[in-house]
């Protein structure tokens, strides 16, 4: 295996973590000691491990470090009253073809190794919090923001509403405006619509806030009549119908016998279909 393929491996994290057994442990020092490619990889190793730990980290509860320093402290009360670590009897034998005397290493990295792992562990735990935080903070703000986006749309309504009440009272008020209702010409359909026009100016505006949603593909149209013969007066939105919107007629209104409403086609007749006209008034 080459020093590349050997670091590759995942072997010198394992080892940097305390993750081999002694036998592997014993075999990686041994080859760290034989390579100093090696031996930089693992400095390396610590060294990333130990600053993304910092890093990501939080203060460990104060009974955890007692706990470390109770372990570390009794570890060496051991070694000082002659307490060896427990060798497997296996662990001077040949392995992987090389005979490897195992002798219990003294590493001095025992202390980084310990902070590293505090340091990971508060690094996820601070990282589940903040998740979870900001998870309920992502919560929190959709709700906030649903709710003021459908008091922006109420608040839009509301002055469209305003509007148009005003709209209408102006045009009520005026006293050159003439309004013209038309009522239903279908038996058993009680249907209206309402027809404001200035005759001197040529302006109208219609509501048909007393007809009914037209069906898709199908919309209202205006029609003037004029010395007996109807007139286009053009189309009305589909959204208008049931509503006290009022929309102004296009085409300006010289002249009108009377005034008329048909179901037609969307887009249009160049003139009405009978059986569909709903409402009719006379001006």
């Amino acid at each position: 295996m080459t020093t590349k393929e050997y670091i590759e491996s995942g072997n010198l994290e394992a080892f940097v973590l305390g993750a081999l057994t002694p036998q592997e442990e014993a075999i990686v020092l041994a080859d760290i000691a034989a390579d100093p490619e090696l031996a930089k990889e693992v400095a390396a190793i610590e060294e990333a491990l130990l600053n993304y730990a910092i890093a990501g980290s939080m203060p460990p509860p104060d009974d955890l470090k007692e706990k470390i320093w109770d372990n570390i402290n009794t570890t060496q009360k051991e070694n000082k009253a002659g307490i060896t670590p427990t060798i497997t009897p296996d662990a001077n034998e040949a392995v992987g073809g090389r005979s490897i005397p195992f002798t219990p290493p003294v590493r001095n990295t025992q202390w980084r190794y310990a902070a590293i792992w505090v340091a990971l562990v508060g690094s996820v735990a601070m990282n589940g919090m903040f998740w979870v935080q900001n998870s309920n903070q992502k919560q929190q703000f959709e709700r906030q923001a649903s709710v003021l986006n459908k008091m922006t749309e109420d608040q839009k309504a509301l002055v469209q509403a305003v509007k148009t009440y005003k709209k209408n009272a102006d045009m009520m008020a005026d006293t050159a405006m003439q309004t013209i209702v038309m009522h239903t010409v279908v038996k058993g359909h009680p249907m209206a619509a309402t027809l404001y026009w200035k005759k001197d100016k040529g302006e109208a505006y219609v509501m048909i806030e007393g007809l009914p949603k037209p069906p898709k593909g199908m919309q209202y149209q205006l029609w003037a009549i004029q010395a007996g013969k109807p007139v286009d007066m053009g189309m009305m939105p589909v959204d208008m119908a049931g509503t006290a919107s009022i929309q102004k007629v296009d085409r300006p209104v010289m002249a009108g016998e009377a005034f008329a409403i048909s179901l037609e086609k969307a887009g249009g007749n160049p003139t009405p279909t009978t059986e569909n006209i709903y409402v009719l008034g006379k001006s």
